[in-house]
């Protein structure tokens, strides 16, 4: 079984203060975009989980979300096992959802290949213990989250091509969280999801994600290049998630080509365009 797990762009992400519990409510809008890591699974008979990871720097077997996600499925089941080929396109550490992404298509695929039967529910119940924004790859392609992020509302956006800038830097979420927690604060309401119906030129320019400055700090190179590719680029440049990743969106393929042409020689290199469509 061969599956592409698709990235995530956060095209607004609201922040508030840390709850209690230590985590930060969020009110964000996410879209899934054409950039993939491929997960092949092969059965085994011998009951073990193997991982075998390339492409990026995918970390400790055990400790890669896309193992923990075959090690929960097969909890307390006998289940065949699996050996789980990962090739990672999506870096890890730039906001885009790369990880989680993995383990949904572990969840969705083993369940189908071990002949589990699980309903959605309890593969979404599954997803929320590997971390709060996993259920969002088992639901629509766009969606508003709120909560943690487990809260799933579908939304409407409409057709974009974006140019998106890929470091070789990484920001890690929890060093951006204390930095966020650090910073001032001016709270703003959350756009009407109604308008990003319309063509992305009519309200790219309103994108806002509470992350960029504590992102900004913690990696200095991220800051510099938001700088140089705001000052460079026609259009506003949008940071996802807690970074390191940033965005251009654009109408159409013909503008993000125009816009494309725009980023410095130096940081084009890091850059591609990638698509959202009707999924």
């Amino acid at each position: 079984m061969i599956l592409a797990a698709a990235a995530k762009i956060n095209l607004n992400l609201l922040v508030g203060p840390r709850r209690q519990d230590g985590y930060h409510p969020i009110d964000s809008f996410v879209t899934r975009i054409t950039l993939y890591d491929e997960v092949a699974i092969v059965p085994r008979r011998d009951g073990r989980i193997v991982l075998r990871c390339t492409g990026a720097d995918c970390g400790r077997a055990e400790q890669n979300v896309a193992f923990r996600a075959a090690s929960l499925l097969a909890e307390g089941r006998s289940s065949p096992g699996a050996t789980i080929e990962l090739t990672k396109r999506i870096p890890p550490g730039s906001g885009l959802g790369g990880g989680s992404a993995d383990a949904v298509a572990v969840l969705a695929g083993l369940n189908d290949l071990w002949g589990l039967g699980l309903a959605a529910d309890r593969l979404a119940e599954l997803a929320g213990r590997l971390g709060s924004d996993v259920p969002f790859f088992l639901g629509p392609p766009a969606a508003r989250l709120t909560g943690r992020g487990e809260i799933i509302q579908p939304l409407a956006v409409h057709a974009f091509c974006a140019v998106l800038y890929l470091p070789s830097f990484s920001c890690f979420t929890a060093e951006v969280y204390r930095e966020y927690d650090r910073l001032p604060r001016t709270p703003q309401p959350q756009l009407d999801p109604a308008i990003l119906a319309g063509p992305p030129s009519r309200w790219r320019g309103l994108l806002r994600n509470d992350l960029l400055a504590a992102a900004g700090q913690v990696a200095k190179e991220l800051a510099a290049a938001h700088d140089r590719l705001s000052r460079a680029l026609p259009v506003p440049v949008c940071l996802t998630g807690s970074g390191s990743a940033l965005f251009a969106l654009c109408d159409d393929l013909a503008e993000a080509r125009a816009v494309l042409s725009a980023v410095p020689q130096d940081l084009h290199g890091a850059c591609r365009i990638v698509v959202r469509n009707d999924w």
